[in-house]
């Protein structure tokens, strides 16, 4: 009798125990559940946001070259205009006028003159933050800051690290080329033309969002120098400083006994960026 009813005591002991310890295991299970779950769904989140951020950055670079496309329409055509519409890519457009600083000098022998010294300005793109910026990259041109192949790109469209977030900035260097044009017993005449795209006209914006731009292509100037060598010279290089970056291009130069004729010409491409209102 004793023992039967020791054992009724035993069991419900136990029954009462596994009832505890079931709803416990049942928590365990819940909480790490949760927190697979709450995980997943975190890294799922930061990675669409971080192939939707690298998409706004794809999106800002075609922009850029859509804008680019839109000055080259306009260039060396005074009078012409065109708006062109800069999407919200989650970053921050910027046009400076003053920036970008273009020095060229003509050296030969024992003969140094600068022609040129004045800031050519370039549009800034600050990209938001992404995995994929590409640092350091030519989206068209490179890094020469002088050319002297009219099939090369006067346009530089580089992605790089700015002060605060990488950026793309669009800007241009000078095009060089030399032809003989007279050639005469006394001296021969040499031409140089170098031809410059220049923003430093254009309204400084500073601005999130998307927002409507014109280019207006304002005039084509020209400018002469001469100059009258009384010695042989065989060649004359073209020094150029784009904004503390340096480069030159020696040019071939036909004379004789008595020299040289060299007239140098800068052809310059006035552009003008500003609003295009709403």
């Amino acid at each position: 009798m004793r023992r039967n009813k020791l054992r009724k005591r035993c069991s419900s002991f136990l029954e009462s125990k596994r009832g505890i310890a079931v709803p416990v295991t049942f928590l365990l299970l819940f909480v790490s559940l949760t927190v697979v779950v709450s995980a997943t769904y975190y890294f799922a989140v930061s990675k669409i946001n971080t192939k939707s951020q690298g998409l706004k950055v794809s999106a800002a670079r075609q922009g850029m070259l859509s804008l680019e496309s839109s000055i080259q329409f306009v260039s060396w055509s005074p009078g012409a205009n065109e708006i062109y519409r800069f999407d919200d890519f989650g970053g921050k457009l910027s046009v400076e006028p003053t920036a970008k600083r273009l020095t060229m000098n003509l050296t030969g022998p024992s003969f140094y003159d600068v022609f040129f010294n004045s800031s050519i300005g370039k549009v800034v793109y600050e990209l938001p933050p992404s995995e994929d910026s590409n640092d350091n990259v030519f989206l068209k041109g490179d890094s020469r800051v002088v050319l002297n192949q009219s099939s090369s790109s006067m346009t530089q469209l580089r992605i790089s690290m700015g002060t605060r977030a990488p950026e793309i900035t669009l800007s241009y260097r000078p095009l060089v080329g030399s032809t003989v044009t007279e050639t005469s017993q006394e001296k021969p005449t040499n031409t140089i033309r170098v031809y410059v795209i220049n923003l430093n006209s254009s309204q400084a914006l500073n601005q999130q969002g998307g927002s409507r731009l014109k280019m207006t292509c304002t005039n084509v100037t020209s400018t002469w120098w001469n100059y009258d060598f009384s010695y042989l010279v065989t060649s004359l290089t073209l020094k150029v400083d784009l904004d503390g970056t340096s480069g030159l291009v020696s040019l071939p130069v036909s004379s004789n006994a008595n020299g040289a004729l060299v007239n140098l010409e800068t052809v310059i491409c006035n552009i003008k960026i500003q609003s295009g209102g709403v």
